[in-house]
């Protein structure tokens, strides 16, 4: 079977709550800060996106193969734009960055 493993930066903004993981838009599961999770999925092509109330992080495309492990760092974007991102920018206000 497959893995995600994703690492969950320590940061002061958002520190205090969780962030969810989804799957082709079902949960899988949630992150706290400076968490790192593994995740074990099927092999095909998915999209995964992580969430914190009504913000999301950027959409990914995957295509993962039988045994492979991909590995993701989750980080919130500049605290200092945090208004144009909770508004304008709430599709990115996360970032979800493949790692290798």
């Amino acid at each position: 079977m497959a893995k995600i493993i994703i690492n969950r930066s320590s940061e002061y903004s958002n520190n205090l709550r969780s962030i969810g993981i989804y799957l082709d838009d079902i949960k899988i599961g949630e992150l706290l800060d400076g968490e790192s999770e593994e995740f074990e999925i099927e092999e095909g092509k998915h999209k995964i996106r992580a969430k914190i109330d009504w913000c999301r992080s950027n959409l990914v495309d995957l295509n993962v193969k039988s045994d492979e492990t991909l590995r993701f760092n989750l980080s919130g974007r500049n605290p200092f734009l945090a208004l144009f991102y909770i508004t304008f920018g709430k599709d990115n206000y996360l970032e979800l960055k493949s790692i290798n």
